[in-house]
């Protein structure tokens, strides 16, 4: 036996046949190949939850629009009347922001996937408490107006 699983066999001429045995046809060791997730733990909160949150807020704009009066509430943060008010279609900026921050947050976690993992699941979870504070803001404008 020569190295890591090579056989020498010589026949009746004296020439060398080379033999290999590759360990990927033992049956044992298939079964002990590792298998790889489609759905990394670091991307599961933001999967399960983020996303979902994200295309919900464009749910809710989609559904709400045709009930809305022409103008909302939507900044209502700002100390005049008049700058507090805003057309019924600027709504759809908290939808896109959402879908933005998530594509941002998903490069970012995707591309940071060779650091700590406790950084990543941070990420995530702040990614998660940013899209729920963004359908809160959705919510509670709608709900004012209707």
């Amino acid at each position: 036996m020569a190295r890591g699983g090579e056989f020498l066999l010589y026949n009746s001429t004296m020439a060398k046949a080379k033999i290999v045995i590759k360990p990927t046809l033992d049956p044992q060791a298939q079964q002990k190949k590792r298998q790889v997730p489609i759905l990394r733990p670091y991307y599961r909160p933001f999967f399960y939850v983020a996303v979902p949150a994200s295309l919900l807020t464009l749910f809710f704009v989609i559904f709400f629009y045709r009930y809305l009066p022409p103008v909302v509430p939507l900044y209502g943060s700002l100390t005049q009347t008049v700058d507090r008010l805003a057309e019924k279609k600027e709504l759809f900026i908290l939808p896109a922001m959402a879908l933005t921050i998530n594509f941002v947050h998903a490069l970012v976690i995707y591309f940071g996937r060779h650091y700590d993992l406790l950084i990543l699941q941070m990420f995530s979870y702040l990614t998660i408490f940013v899209q729920v504070l963004i359908l809160a803001v959705l919510l509670r404008t709608i709900l004012v107006v209707i």
